[in-house]
């Protein structure tokens, strides 16, 4: 093999994986986006009431005609159960499904609160550790545990 044919080669393995890279983290097993933030001793204290949806891949609340990407604390995993995503704690207990009402401790973060769209995906990258992929807003819920 001739190193024109290692250069093709390898071109076309960055075209098929770079694109996958970087800008948003690959899904969940349950093929959702999934993001979690490190545990913290204190957490906001709001609380929201909505529909747990799941939208391009993203799961989401949806209140009041609005969509937040949900930012889950760590140990919380998405499992898919029945064709729904299910969220389940540490402790295995179900917070909610997909299409379920559900109240949810914690709170929000509007692009207007941190200097725009472009800060507010900075803002939850570096909160969560990956990339926010465009699909899933710029309304950020973080969820507390408690």
């Amino acid at each position: 093999m001739g190193v024109g044919t290692v250069r093709r080669g390898l071109l076309i393995v960055l075209v098929l994986v770079v694109p996958t890279c970087g800008r948003g983290a690959p899904a969940s097993s349950s093929g959702v986006f999934f993001p979690t933030v490190p545990r913290g001793d204190e957490y906001p204290a709001a609380l929201i009431e909505g529909v747990l949806e799941v939208r391009s891949d993203c799961l989401f609340i949806s209140a009041d005609g609005e969509r937040w990407l949900l930012l889950w604390p760590q140990g919380y995993k998405p499992h898919s159960t029945d064709g729904r995503i299910e969220i389940v704690n540490e402790a295995g207990e179900r917070i909610g499904r997909e299409g379920d009402q559900v109240r949810l401790g914690g709170g929000e973060t509007r692009p207007v609160e941190v200097g725009g769209t472009a800060e507010a995906e900075q803002w939850a990258s570096e909160l969560t550790g990956l990339g926010i992929p465009e699909r899933c807003g710029d309304l950020y819920w973080i969820v507390s545990p408690f």
